[in-house]
C-alpha cells in the first residue's frame, strides 16, 4: 500500500491535476476575499444606497439590515455587517469556514481531482496492471482512501494559509483569538468533513468507472445540491412528521453547516445537533466516521469484485 501511495503522490506532483487544482484554489480564494473586501468599500456602500432610493435595499451603515448571508444562507445581523464594514472577522476558523467549507468550494475541487485521478487509472490501464495480482485489488482501493485523506489535508491547509494571507493583505483583523484546542479541533473536523466527500467520490468512481457518473456525483453530492432537493419536501412534511427534521440533521451537509460558525465555542456547543446532549464535534465526527467506514467496507469487499 505504501508503494502505491508513493506512486500516486509522485504522479500528482509531476502531473497536472495537483498544480491545476492549486492554481484554481489560489484564484478562488483571491476572488472570494476580494468580494468580501469590496463589500467594505465606499463604492459598494454607494451602490447599495443608490438601490435604497429605488426601494431595492436598505441603507448601509451601523444599523444596516440589507441581505448579506454567511455562506449557509442565513442573513447576517446588523452587528455582523458593521464588523465587515470595519474589516473585522469573528475568528480565523470562521473565515476558513465561510471561504472554503460552507460554500462547498474546497470539497468540490478535491472531489474532482480524486475522481479524475481514479478515472485516469482505469482509462490508461494502470489499474489493470495492479489487478494482475488478484489478491492486491483491495489494497489498491484501500490506498485510494488513504490518498483521499492526504489530498484533503494538503488542500485544506493550503486553503487556510491562502485565506489568512488574503485577509491580511486586505487589511482585515480578527475579533477573537481561538485557543489551540478550538483552532485545531475545528481543523480536524473540517478535514474529516472534506475527506468524507472525497472517499465517497472515490467509491463512486471505483464502482461505476464512468466519467459522466463521476462528474454528476461530484457536482450533486459535494456541493449539497442533492441534499437541498431532498430537504425541500422534508421541510414541507416536517410539521406532520417531526422525526424527518431529526433525520435530516444526520445528513453530511448538515454536519458541514455546523462548522460554519468557526471553532470558538464549537467544542462545547450542542445547538443544531440531532440528539439532545450530543455535542457538535461528536455529531460531525460520528457522521463523517460512519461515511468513511462505509466507504472503507465497500473498498475492501465490493470494489475489488468489479471487472476491469
Amino acid at each position: 500500500m505504501f508503494n502505491l501511495l508513493k506512486s500516486d503522490i509522485y504522479r500528482l506532483v509531476h502531473g497536472k491535476f495537483l498544480w491545476v487544482g492549486l492554481a484554481i484554489l489560489v484564484v478562488y480564494v483571491a476572488l472570494a476575499v476580494g468580494l468580501v473586501w469590496f463589500g467594505t468599500t465606499p463604492t459598494f456602500a454607494q451602490m447599495v444606497n443608490e438601490q435604497t432610493e429605488t426601494g431595492q435595499a436598505a441603507e448601509v451603515g451601523p444599523n444596516a439590515t440589507f441581505r448579506i448571508t454567511d455562506g449557509s444562507g442565513a442573513n447576517l445581523s446588523s452587528e455582523e455587517v458593521t464588523s465587515l464594514n470595519e474589516k473585522v472577522i469573528p475568528s480565523r476558523t470562521y473565515s476558513y469556514a465561510q471561504i472554503l467549507i460552507s460554500v462547498g468550494a474546497l470539497t468540490l475541487l478535491i472531489c474532482l481531482i480524486i475522481g479524475e485521478l481514479l478515472l485516469t487509472d482505469f482509462e490508461a490501464g494502470f489499474a489493470k496492471n495492479i489487478f494482475a495480482g488478484r489478491g492486491r485489488r483491495w489494497v489498491y482501493y484501500a490506498e485510494k482512501l488513504v490518498l483521499c485523506a492526504v489530498v484533503s489535508a494538503v488542500f485544506l491547509l493550503i486553503g487556510m494559509a491562502l485565506t489568512d494571507v488574503g485577509f491580511a493583505l486586505a487589511g482585515f483583523e480578527h475579533r477573537q483569538t481561538e485557543t489551540l484546542g478550538e483552532f485545531w479541533g475545528w481543523v480536524v473536523l473540517a478535514w474529516l468533513a472534506v475527506m468524507m466527500y472525497a472517499t465517497a467520490t472515490a467509491i463512486a468512481v471505483g464502482l461505476t468507472r464512468s466519467k459522466a457518473v463521476s462528474i454528476s456525483f461530484v457536482i450533486l453530492v459535494s456541493t449539497g445540491i442533492l441534499a437541498s432537493v431532498v430537504m425541500t419536501p422534508v421541510a414541507a412534511l416536517a410539521p406532520a412528521l417531526p422525526i424527518l427534521t431529526d433525520l435530516m440533521q444526520w445528513l453530511p451537509t448538515s454536519s458541514v453547516k455546523l462548522l460554519g460558525s468557526g471553532g470558538i465555542g464549537l467544542l462545547s456547543s450542542v445547538e443544531g445537533t440531532a440528539v439532545e446532549g450530543l455535542t457538535v464535534p461528536a455529531q460531525i465526527a460520528l457522521v463523517a466516521g460512519v461515511v468513511i467506514a462505509a466507504c472503507t467496507a465497500l473498498a475492501v469487499a465490493v470494489c475489488p469484485r468489479k471487472d476491469v
